[in-house]
């Protein structure tokens, strides 16, 4: 006599012995695991993104403030555009600069590649972050697996994590 396979015998057969070893991973080698997926898919797509229309004004923005940090007092007034932009933060601006300085780029569309490429590892980093917290708070992998990559892959944050440096840092 043969039994008849319902759905849930077949499920008890197919018990998924695949994911038991990833439950021996430490979650924060798991997230980073994850992380770096991102970063890959990342430095595929990061050609696909232009530029922002105040992605250049952020720049001269960081420019500026750069000089008057060397000690050109007067540069703040002297390479800024418009005044009422100014009060912009430079906190992520400087450090997105410093690369563009160090490995010497003057073309257009490195620089732009190279900060898209930074700002786009920062909200990974942040989302990385994310699951971390997530983890420690309610001490769930799961949970905080799926909290990272609710965040990830969030279509706007994503597109965005390319070239808005004023929103996705802070």
């Amino acid at each position: 006599m043969t039994t008849a396979l319902t759905p849930r015998r077949a499920l008890a057969r197919f018990r998924p012995s695949g994911i038991a070893p990833l439950r021996r991973i430490p979650f924060p080698a798991l997230a980073l695991a994850v992380g770096l997926l991102f970063a890959a898919i990342g430095l595929a797509v990061v050609d696909d993104y232009g530029v922002s229309n105040d992605e250049p004004l952020q720049r001269v923005i960081a420019g500026a403030n750069a000089y008057y940090l060397m000690g050109e007092r007067d540069a703040l007034t002297a390479r800024q555009p418009y005044v009422s932009d100014r009060f912009y933060g430079i906190a992520f601006e400087l450090p997105i600069l410093l690369p563009e300085y160090v490995l010497g780029l003057y073309d257009s569309r490195s620089i732009y590649l190279i900060r898209h490429l930074l700002i786009h590892l920062f909200f990974i980093a942040g989302g990385f972050f994310c699951g971390l917290l997530v983890w420690r708070m309610f001490g769930s992998r799961r949970l905080a697996l799926l909290a990272m990559l609710l965040f990830l892959l969030h279509p706007r944050l994503y597109a965005h994590s390319f070239f808005n440096s004023k929103d996705i840092p802070f």
